[in-house]
């Protein structure tokens, strides 16, 4: 009996946090991308770059990276709703199975990752196309850690 105690209390801790992290993301999906603003990191990157004076071949290339990351998105983003929607079904069960639940977290922990990744793959491709001049002046216009790795100051990657 103790057990059973012991492991009904782990899942309701686990289906409480899972509940909270699934909510602080669909709120943070509905106000235009979480911290990035509209659009998310990619967004605030393509805006930027508009702002810049690039050559007609690299301003061609831009928009190709920023096409191709936003329809890779879309596609990413498209199956982390359908994760949630997925732990949210898991949840609402009358005896949630741990296990199950843990797994699905897992599944949408790596679709995240894989948006990140997907971010930072178009800004990187982007950044290739830069001059060192150009990147600073798209750092300087969203400010210190935006365009760069916040670890260290919010200098330019």
């Amino acid at each position: 009996m103790r057990g059973s105690w012991k492991k009904r209390v782990a899942v309701v801790a686990v289906v409480l946090a899972t509940a909270t992290m699934v909510g602080a993301n669909a709120m943070a999906n509905r106000h235009g991308g979480g911290r990035h603003g509209p659009g998310g990191m990619l967004g605030g990157i393509e805006r930027g770059v508009d702002q810049l004076e690039l050559t007609p071949e690299n301003r061609k290339a831009a928009d190709a990276i920023f096409d191709q990351a936003r329809t890779q998105l879309r596609a990413l983003r498209d199956s982390s709703r359908a994760a949630h929607e997925q732990m949210r079904t898991l949840l609402d069960q009358q005896a949630p199975s741990l296990e199950a639940v843990l797994a699905q977290a897992d599944s949408i922990g790596a679709l995240e990752l894989e948006v990140r990744k997907a971010e930072l793959e178009a800004m990187v491709k982007v950044r290739q196309l830069l001059t060192l001049e150009q990147w600073q002046q798209l750092h300087t216009q969203h400010g210190p850690g935006r365009c760069g790795d916040r670890s260290d100051g919010g200098k330019p990657l």
